[in-house]
């Protein structure tokens, strides 16, 4: 029998969760699990006798920032709050259905009733002008850098936060992302931003949220396992590299996005060269080490020769679409094949029609009705792996990269340029995946552009093309966004970001969209994607000023534009 001392009571903005004996930290991520030995109907109708209006799942969670953590297996009673005027019983529930799991020999479970908003974690709004922070917050900011430990620090922001859906109900928040792995008492850094706040009489609350590292380079390998069970259609063979697909080093699992194909011209005189371009460490794992150019006789790409770039067997191989996801689309539609096998009556059926006697005309209709899925699995699981050993996902190898090294910048410099090989060399811009003809704020040109000094404004639109969370919009936020990063040497960093946000009912940015561009509703490209914070709610980017700038400071390149962009008169050519 559980005790009180098994369950825990907490209330976060109000909002209330009762469980035990061993919850896991919210917001979390859930996977539904299945066990013959679980008394579903019998837990449903304890709840409702409890008169709990609630949903009951079985699953397994972990952490939002941590999917690697041993899941905990896990009885969620999700309440909806307007239709339980009452939480008094809640903690009485709690022991009751924890008893029926353990009379069932499930004690090892935990029992989780709690307010479904507390489950999906709070949402991320844009301040408006009209707040007071709006205009004090780059004050607000220095002010904390100046004289707050900011040890484990991960991003520093100013949004609108809450539960509520409506952000006039969120009150404006300074949050605070931090490395879950660093030890620290996180409430006097708490205290000490507020204290500062209180110092400036801004009524605006404080936020210290555990969050996985901001550089997504890739899934955590236990969420791609879950996920990969139920793949989606996935190109079949691509030769043409584009917007949006998967890229990684050789035979690599870590993977990020191709985020579109750059025009390089070295000089004035010089032609034009393609290259893609996704985000450095994407491709090699920790993106700050020292810049690199893959050249095997000069520093700079301007000493390599007129219309040449040479490539030593030094340089990082690169796959496109990456091994990381073909290996999950292939080990997804086995175990999809494997489940369809395991259902009845098709192990019957296989077994007589191997066995026994010829199979009736209907027992013979039906099996040939089961085994058409199946035969399409294997055959699509055939074409990918011979796909893959015949190495076609091979793209080229990388080029350059920014590096961190000794050098400063004020802005992240995560890029990495990808010199195809010449089977692959068949660059495409097209915007096919952002044209929906039915929705109104999708993107309605071929091909996007760079703009010469491009400016942003508050609430803009932008569209990005991710290999995971494929097309999402989201608005920009004109407040500056902190981000914290360690160089290789070990100095820590502060650079000041541009960031865009985006509502919680659909990630606009996951682990693996890593180097995907963003775009204005005409098309102009106004930076790279490298990371993300609070479930791809809150995305930062390189502005595309920088980013072309660094480009060109570290190749020494003459001239720099998305691709195609130099057969129109688009081209801005910089004096």
């Amino acid at each position: 029998m559980s005790s009180t001392s098994d369950m825990v009571f907490t209330e976060t903005a109000g909002l209330l969760r009762i469980g035990g004996p061993k919850l896991c930290e919210i917001p979390y991520n859930i996977h539904d699990i299945r066990n013959e030995q679980i008394p579903f109907y019998e837990l449903q109708s304890l709840v409702r006798t409890l008169n709990i209006c609630a949903s009951i799942d079985v699953v397994e969670c972990t952490p939002c920032y941590d999917d690697s953590a041993e899941p905990i297996p896990t009885l969620q009673v999700c309440v909806d709050p307007r239709r339980n005027e009452s939480r008094k019983n809640w903690l009485h529930a709690a022991h009751e259905l924890h008893d029926l799991l353990c009379r069932y020999g499930l004690e090892y479970m935990t029992v989780d009733i709690i307010d479904w908003r507390l489950e999906q974690g709070p949402g991320i709004f844009l301040c408006e002008p009209t707040d007071a922070i709006f205009s004090g917050w780059d004050t607000v900011r220095k002010q904390i850098l100046d004289s707050v430990d900011v040890s484990g620090f991960q991003l520093l922001g100013c949004y609108r936060m809450g539960y509520e859906t409506c952000t006039a109900n969120c009150k404006p928040t300074i949050l605070v992302t931090v490395d879950p792995k660093f030890e620290r008492d996180w409430t006097i850094a708490k205290q000490d931003i507020s204290n500062i706040l209180n110092k400036l009489e801004l009524a605006v609350d404080v936020q210290i949220y555990k969050d996985r590292s901001i550089f997504c380079a890739r899934r955590p390998s236990i969420q791609s396992e879950l996920n990969s069970r139920h793949p989606t259609h996935m190109e079949n063979c691509p030769r043409v590299a584009t917007i949006g697909h998967s890229v990684g080093a050789h035979n690599s699992d870590r993977y990020g996005t191709f985020g579109g194909w750059l025009s390089i011209r070295q000089k004035p005189d010089s032609e034009w060269e393609q290259f893609g371009l996704t985000c450095r460490h994407c491709i090699f794992g920790n993106p700050l080490e020292d810049p690199v150019i893959h050249d095997p006789t000069a520093e700079t790409l301007k000493h390599v020769g007129d219309n040449g770039l040479s490539l030593p067997k030094s340089a990082q191989e690169v796959d496109c679409p990456s091994y990381g996801e073909i290996k999950g689309y292939i080990d997804g539609l086995k175990e999809t094949v494997s489940d369809l096998k395991r259902q009845h009556p098709y192990p019957g059926l296989e077994e007589l029609r191997l066995y026994k006697d010829p199979l009736d005309d209907l027992s013979e209709a039906c099996w040939k009705k089961l085994r058409a899925p199946i035969d399409a699995y294997e055959g699509w699981i055939a074409e990918l792996e011979v796909y893959y050993h015949s190495n076609m996902h091979r793209f080229g190898e990388v080029w350059a990269h920014s590096g961190d090294g000794p050098r400063t910048t004020t802005t992240v410099m995560d890029w990495a340029l990808l010199k195809p090989y010449p089977t692959r060399a068949y660059p495409s811009n097209k915007f096919g995946g952002f044209a929906h003809q039915h929705d109104p704020r999708s993107l309605k040109v071929e091909n996007g552009f760079i703009e010469d000094s491009i400016s942003l404004n508050h609430h803009d639109i932008l569209h990005k093309c991710g290999c995971i969370t494929n097309v999402t919009t989201g608005q920009y936020n004109m407040l500056a966004t902190t981000v914290f990063t360690v160089a290789a040497n070990g100095e820590q960093r502060t650079t000041d970001e541009h960031s865009v946000i985006c509502k919680r009912d659909k990630s606009y940015f996951e682990p693996g969209d890593s180097g995907s561009l963003l775009f204005t509703e005409s098309g102009a490209m106004v930076g790279m994607g490298f990371g993300a914070q609070v479930g791809g709610q809150i995305v930062v980017f390189t502005h595309v000023n920088d980013l072309v700038a660094d480009i060109k400071g570290q190749t020494g390149v003459d001239q720099v534009t998305f691709y195609a962009q130099e057969w129109t008169d688009e081209v801005c050519e910089e004096e």
